[in-house]
């Protein structure tokens, strides 16, 4: 390993140069080259450092930096993480195999995270602080997983004793036709 291009974390980067034109909007961190970036050729004998590559059109924070905020990413993720449940929620009514009740209980979530939204906007407002910090709001929207939770066990509680109660009712109705038969 080649120590000379270590540089202090501490000192700020010359200036920020594309990757690649295969990934537009991302971006490294050229030091010691102020005016130039270095080419294929060149990029043995210049010591680069490369980071925040995710940084960009795709990720809007970099995830490296020091000064990342955690609940900016948590609620980024928990809005994006709306799209492939709704797929979820139209495939399973699609398919129409979830018990009523377990199916009421998938929908029901939205409603925790229709509460949650504006309970943790209120929460950042008010107390400057987020949900989970503020233990009668976080509470009350928790309250709703719980039920929903309640709604998905029920439903399939009561779509297993259905399919036990048909198969001791086919059972003992082959029973019954073997007795009559001798």
């Amino acid at each position: 390993m080649n120590l000379s291009c270590l540089q202090p974390l501490s000192k700020p980067p010359n200036f920020l140069a594309p990757v690649s034109p295969t990934f537009p909007g991302s971006f490294h961190f050229l030091r010691n080259h102020p005016a130039s970036v270095p080419n294929n050729s060149s990029r043995n004998s210049r010591c680069y450092r490369k980071t925040g590559i995710v940084r960009g059109w795709l990720f809007p924070v970099d995830p490296w930096a020091p000064n990342i905020d955690s609940q900016s990413i948590a609620s980024q993720l928990f809005a994006v993480s709306l799209f492939p449940y709704i797929g979820f929620l139209y495939f399973i009514t699609k398919s129409k195999s979830a018990p009523k009740l377990t199916l009421f209980g998938f929908y029901f979530l939205l409603a925790f995270v229709g509460a949650t939204i504006p309970a943790g906007i209120y929460a950042k407002v008010n107390y400057g602080t987020s949900l989970s910090n503020v233990d009668w709001l976080h509470g009350g929207a928790e309250s709703l997983l719980t039920i929903t939770n309640l709604f998905i066990v029920l439903g399939l509680r009561q779509a297993l004793r259905k399919t036990e109660d048909a198969k001791e009712s086919t059972s003992s109705s082959i029973a019954d036709v073997k007795q009559k038969k001798p």
